[in-house]
């Protein structure tokens, strides 16, 4: 009986033939059997799936999903095989344990992907109010109807809880066109800045005015406003136009400020209150209750004034025989024909007004012996120091004197003695000019038991922003003049220096030092611990600020030399 054995060659079989051996009893023999090659390109050609180009958006950029925030994880599908991939999908999943509160699209079709090409995926997420702090671990799986899948990807992104957003007016201001009175029948602007002080972000922000109605009258083109995003700590400016009509009966008007946003529950609403009164200024009026306890942290509370302009002290004790002339020069440019805006003192106007009001609070001046003037020209300047002079020298020995200046000084350039510069009164030309000497002399000569200078000037020729000189190019340093009687004369710089501005606190430097220990003194301070501080810190933070030097400096008489240092501010 033959055996048949059957031997696979895998070499042979490339080749082309097998090899059958018949196998009897002595005798062999081979036959070649030939076997056909597959023809090229008649192979099965296979799918390859990858993802690749993963990414993660949120609304806030912050890299967390946010409670009550809409993310997406996005990337795509690529077929780098040859084959169809027939009927993918994705399947996105979290894994067992992760945080709760997340929810997103568990599936999506992709349909058949062909060789060579891709497929854009996005995957959106909704992290839910009641989402908590941790870790979200997606799964995303990519699965192919044969089992072509690709190789499954892992996502972990960390989530955050819900935090409160809280809409406030941070601040407000009412002012008229003219920087004036507050009057009926005239525009009236109300600017408010408007603040998220809360721990989250807030969507939807709407910011409504409202007036009582009789006899008010919208001016501007709309009194709503939507803010819709606002980030933590972002603040807004607006501004709500208005006036009462000369029918209006009441003292005051109030604004009624409306805050909504997406939940109805984060925006504070408030009323502010504008004063309708004979030589009222327009100024800040505002009180905010509740503001303060609902602020995060980190958070600061924006302001459009100084932090000096608020929260001035109320001393109850006055002083019937202190006078004070204060007077802030700052726009030359509106009664001088050449000068731009440049040669203007910026924030003098708001250092008077300011100065004025710690004149009257802390110092205790009587505002029937308190002369307030801005933008002043040399004939009011000359009426008001004449008139302090005469008050004081009827009061006697109980009088006292306080003089304020913010605005341009200049020095003679051939005495060098300083000037005091109204605002009609040119560089060039300093005849009708206040010299600085003769109302030293002046109010020395009235007896009066104390006479304070605080002159927040320079007499270089310099200026806050440009000297009133502006082609000038060397400075001028002024002659030192001596003072007599009991006066004591702080001056806002020395020598060839400028008195420079602190802009993000709207004053100069040193008016802003000066009134800033003011209010933490409570008025509570001698003349000399006073001097100490303005000068030091002056002398550092204009550095800082300004990068130039500006050195305060006290000049004193002879006469009070010994004592002066002992002199109580109230």
């Amino acid at each position: 009986m033959k055996k048949i054995i059957l031997v696979l060659l895998l070499p042979l079989f490339f080749s082309g033939y097998l090899t059958a051996q018949n196998v009897t009893s002595g005798k062999s023999e081979s036959k070649k059997i030939t076997v056909k090659k597959p023809a090229a390109g008649s192979y099965k050609q296979l799918p390859d799936l990858i993802i690749n180009e993963e990414k993660f958006v949120d609304e806030n950029k912050n890299n967390f999903i946010n409670a009550n925030e809409e993310c997406s994880i996005s990337f795509k599908v690529q077929n780098i095989g040859k084959g169809m991939a027939q009927d993918v999908s994705v399947k996105a999943s979290v894994k067992s344990g992760s945080v709760s509160g997340v929810t997103f699209n568990e599936t999506i079709s992709l349909g058949n992907i062909p060789g060579d090409s891709s497929r854009s995926v996005t995957i959106p997420i909704h992290g839910k109010l009641n989402t908590e702090d941790g870790m979200a671990e997606f799964l995303i799986q990519v699965m192919e109807a044969r089992g072509f899948d690709a190789f499954p990807l892992e996502f972990k992104i960390e989530t955050r809880k819900f935090a409160e957003p809280k809409i406030v007016i941070a601040d407000a201001v009412f002012s008229t066109e003219d920087g004036g009175l507050i009057k009926l029948n005239y525009p009236i602007n109300l600017k408010v800045l408007v603040q998220n002080v809360g721990a989250g972000e807030a969507k939807g922000v709407r910011v409504n005015f409202d007036l009582p109605g009789a006899n008010c009258v919208f001016l501007g083109d709309q009194n709503q406003y939507d803010l819709n995003f606002m980030k933590r700590g972002e603040s807004r400016e607006l501004d709500f136009l208005f006036t009462a009509t000369r029918r209006y009966t009441g003292t005051t008007i109030p604004v009624s400020v409306q805050i909504n946003e997406t939940y109805g529950r984060y925006g504070l609403d408030t009323t502010l209150q504008v004063s309708l009164a004979e030589n009222l200024t327009a100024k800040n009026e505002v009180v905010i209750s509740g503001v303060t306890a609902a602020v995060a942290e980190d958070i600061t509370i924006a302001s459009l004034t100084s932090d000096v302009d608020k929260n001035i002290p109320l001393i109850i004790t006055t002083h019937p025989s202190r006078y004070a002339l204060v007077i802030g020069n700052e726009d030359y440019s509106k009664f001088q024909r050449g000068l731009n805006n440049e040669a203007n003192v910026k924030f003098a106007r708001n250092d008077a007004t300011i100065f004025k009001d710690y004149a009257q609070r802390v110092l205790g001046v009587e505002e029937k012996n308190l002369f307030f003037i801005t933008d002043a020209t040399a004939g009011e300047m000359e009426q008001k120091i004449d008139l302090i002079s005469k008050l004081a020298t009827k009061t006697g020995a109980e009088a006292e004197i306080v003089f304020y200046f913010a605005g341009h000084g200049l020095p003679d350039e051939v005495s060098k003695e300083p000037y005091l510069i109204p605002v009609d009164v040119s560089g060039t030309n300093l005849t009708s000019a206040i010299k600085l000497v003769d109302v030293y002399k002046k109010f020395s000569e009235t007896g009066a038991q104390k006479v304070t200078f605080f002159l927040d000037a320079c007499f270089s020729g310099g200026g806050r922003d440009a000297g009133l000189l502006a082609a000038r190019s060397v400075k001028v340093k002024p002659k030192d003049e001596l003072v007599t009687g009991n006066v004591v004369v702080f001056s806002a710089s020395s020598g060839e220096q400028s008195s420079l501005p602190y802009t993000d606190k709207q004053h100069g430097m040193f008016t802003y030092f000066l009134l800033k220990k003011l209010q933490e003194s409570k008025g509570n301070i001698t003349y000399g611990k006073l001097a100490d501080f303005v000068k030091n810190s002056v002398s550092i933070e204009s550095l800082r600020i300004n990068s130039k030097e500006q050195d305060p400096t006290v000049k004193v008489s002879m006469d009070v030399q010994d004592k002066w240092e002992s002199w109580t501010v109230n």
